[in-house]
């Protein structure tokens, strides 16, 4: 798996050989966990190469009815695409270990931390794909509930929900994988309900132990699940980011260049932080459900105050954004219902989201970078403090073709 490989960082006074041995481990830790890269597309992200990496839509051709004329040669035709840009972004963290906490601890504290860290490297990547992927506009909803604010306790996933998915993917004309089956994206709770339904048929009944994928499941209808140990779930949100609880259109919306201008002063930090993420865009008159749309923010130029989605909303909710609506971008919301979690359970058919490498051409973009006692030079004179650490110098991930994934959000069984 080449996302996964580990950059060797050597810093004076750690042993090449000792160094190795970090690095090991960490791939180790690293390279078998990333749930929700699986199935994912890979792309390289250079260095020096900018902040972006620049993902394509491609439009499929229609079909051709009228039939060739004799020695005629039929109009040419062009293939059109979407291009969007998606944010880079750095990730890392790191334990700072004192000289005699080491040296009086019994076990062997550098391998200790490390570990902790790989594990924390682990979650970090495995989240920030995980809710890149969940930020598509394809969501379905049980029965007659209409948004995620209606959801109510007893609107648990079904049969019908994943019948429903699989037929829009199949309309939107995506195709399942090679082994015959579009894929799904749950967590433990809903893993406890499906097993519940009739349908149910688990991995061991058609699958032998040698042919089993990581973390897969079992299927129904059409559709193979895999279990993730770090599943979405969406409850209500009080900031946009910070403290800033929303941001206010101060433009009507356009729909060219699929952007809203706001009012609102954005630092480059915030704009960082703003981008990529899944927001929802809402009217006067948020009571409705036609008023709030989910929307996912692929580019914030913070001089200009301009906000980019990754893509349009229909003409009429495009329509509808005007300061004379009161047009404002919100953080996503959550049921109705007092203290209820939606859990979200994606299925999803080839080509439908992209990462960049952890692992290309040149260095790889993972380190892991041990630092020992007396490192630092003056800011450390008596060889006391070093640390461990873990680092993404860049990394993303992105939905494809948002025709290609279908989000249900649904409650789960107490």
């Amino acid at each position: 798996m080449p996302y996964t490989n580990i950059m060797k960082s050597y810093d004076a006074g750690v042993a090449p050989t000792l160094q190795d041995y970090f690095q090991r481990r960490a791939l180790k830790n690293v390279q078998p966990n990333l749930g929700y890269a699986i199935d994912a597309q890979m792309i390289e992200q250079p260095e020096h190469n900018g902040k972006h990496v620049h993902f394509h839509r491609f439009t499929e051709l229609p079909a051709v009815t009228t039939p060739l004329q004799e020695g005629v040669t039929p109009a040419g035709q062009k293939i059109t695409e979407t291009d969007f840009s998606v944010m880079t972004k750095p990730y890392g963290g790191f334990v700072a270990i004192t000289d005699e906490f080491d040296l009086n601890h019994i076990d062997n504290m550098t391998q200790a931390v490390s570990d902790r860290l790989n594990n924390q490297a682990k979650l970090s990547i495995d989240t920030v794909i995980r809710d890149q992927i969940n930020a598509g506009l394809n969501v379905m909803y049980p029965g007659s509930v209409a948004s995620r604010a209606g959801i109510g306790a007893s609107n648990v996933i079904s049969y019908a929900m994943i019948k429903r998915a699989v037929r829009l993917l199949k309309k939107k004309g995506a195709q399942p994988f090679p082994d015959g089956f579009y894929h799904a994206k749950i967590d433990h709770d809903t893993y406890f309900d499906l097993t519940g339904e009739q349908h149910w048929i688990d991995v061991a009944t058609y699958q032998n132990d040698t042919r089993v994928q990581k973390y897969e499941l079992g299927t129904i209808y059409k559709v193979k699940f895999f279990e993730m140990d770090n599943g979405k779930t969406f409850v209500a949100e009080s900031y946009l980011y910070g403290e800033k609880a929303y941001l206010t259109a101060s433009a009507t919306y356009d729909k060219d260049t699929r952007t809203m201008t706001v009012s609102d002063t954005i630092s480059e930090d915030e704009a960082r932080e703003l981008t990529g993420k899944l927001v929802e865009v809402r009217r006067n008159d948020q009571s409705t459900a036609d008023a709030i749309t989910p929307m996912c923010v692929e580019y914030v130029d913070a001089g200009a105050k301009k906000i980019k989605f990754r893509w349009n909303p229909s003409d009429a909710e495009a329509a509808a954004w005007t300061v004379s609506n009161a047009a404002k971008i919100y953080p996503t919301g959550g049921s109705s219902t007092s203290n209820l979690v939606v859990h979200s359970t994606l299925i999803y058919g080839q080509d439908a989201f992209g990462i960049v490498k952890l692992g290309g051409k040149g260095q790889p973009n993972i380190q892991t970078i041990i630092k020992p006692a007396g490192s630092s030079g003056s800011l450390d004179p008596i060889n006391q403090r070093g640390s461990v650490a873990w680092k993404v110098k860049h990394f993303c991930a992105a939905i494809l073709q948002d025709d290609f994934i279908v989000r249900l959000e649904h409650a789960v069984s107490a």
